[in-house]
């Protein structure tokens, strides 16, 4: 790299509205851009296989996680992400949240800004703009990875999950669908009233010892939540669900030492809505289904709950994804 190339190159990213150069080599990268007077840092998976529009998945860590950790030994079901996005050619983009404490966009205690309003949590909260900063992403990934506007996708577990709550409603006219894990929808809801169907899938387990089936407080004193049948509710109502349509099944139970179950309903939409799939962990925690990626049972125990493993939550988010293309977007 030439002297006056590496110059230009770094006073795009020291400018306000900068961005990094995309690396479009095969495996992990790292990004930055410059949002609301913030360098927002990232990082995106690119497929060895990758088709020339390739679709997009915005995984979005938990509270108090980061895009470094998202991965871990400890991390359960996520660790199965980078594995489906080298199988199914799509681009896997994992951001940072911002430090709640701090407001540090580079650290690994980070938050996300979702929709509970500021008086319903603790000490300090996040006032970052995170739904800008995301919309930031699609247009940068549109602009430097050639991804098809089509197919932009999110998902996210725990305070993950309730910014993917927030971003179906405040993006829904550039998410083609969401998947959302232990997550509800919070009481003091700050943001704007939902007036796009997006199609949901949501998954909750029963005894989940931080985000409450039945609602009420999160554990950490983090706010109040709706219940789980709330939050599914809420988005059946978004949706226009044809709830005389639903449809019931008992997943099988393939594992009889997890001491867990599950039940799948799919709500077809009427109309002009989005269809809407809620899975019911019986006796499920804190934590993402699944039958080979186990969280560490010292963690299960002291914190988390159980963790159902009957089914791939994960590759059932992506199944169900994938089904779904924004019918007013076109790929450049």
């Amino acid at each position: 790299m030439t002297k006056a190339l590496t110059l230009v190159l770094c006073a795009l990213l020291l400018a306000g509205g900068g961005v990094s150069p995309a690396w479009t080599a095969p495996g992990w990268n790292n990004g930055a851009l410059e949002h609301d007077g913030m360098q927002r840092v990232f990082r995106y998976y690119i497929p060895a296989a990758r088709p020339e529009h390739p679709p997009l998945v915005i995984l979005l860590h938990g509270g108090t996680g980061s895009m470094h950790k998202l991965f871990r030994k400890t991390s359960g079901a996520m660790r199965e992400w980078p594995e489906l996005a080298a199988e199914e050619d799509f681009i896997l983009l994992t951001p940072n949240g911002v430090n709640e404490k701090t407001g540090d966009p580079q650290s690994n205690r980070q938050n996300w800004n979702d929709c509970r309003a500021p008086n319903a949590r603790a000490g300090t909260s996040s006032a970052a703009d995170d739904v800008g900063f995301m919309r930031d992403l699609i247009t940068w990934s549109r602009s430097e990875l050639g991804i098809d506007t089509a197919r932009v996708y999110v998902t996210g577990a725990s305070n993950g999950g309730m910014m993917t709550y927030r971003l179906a409603i405040e993006l829904g006219n550039e998410i083609a669908a969401a998947a959302a894990f232990i997550a509800n929808m919070p009481v003091d809801n700050e943001c704007p009233p939902a007036v796009r169907p997006v199609p949901m899938m949501i998954v909750n387990g029963t005894k989940d010892p931080l985000m409450p089936w039945k609602g009420g407080a999160i554990m950490g004193h983090r706010g109040e939540v709706l219940s789980a049948q709330g939050t599914r509710d809420f988005w059946l109502k978004v949706n226009k669900a044809d709830i005389s349509q639903a449809r019931t099944v008992a997943l099988p139970d393939i594992n009889k030492w997890d001491k867990s179950r599950v039940t799948r309903t799919d709500y077809p939409a009427r109309p002009g809505g989005a269809d809407t799939v809620f899975y019911e962990v019986i006796n499920g925690g804190h934590t993402l289904p699944h039958p080979v990626y186990v969280v560490p049972r010292f963690m299960r125990k002291l914190l988390i709950g159980n963790q159902n493993r009957d089914f791939d939550s994960v590759r059932a988010a992506w199944n169900f994804l994938s089904q779904h293309r924004l019918k007013s977007q076109a790929t450049p």
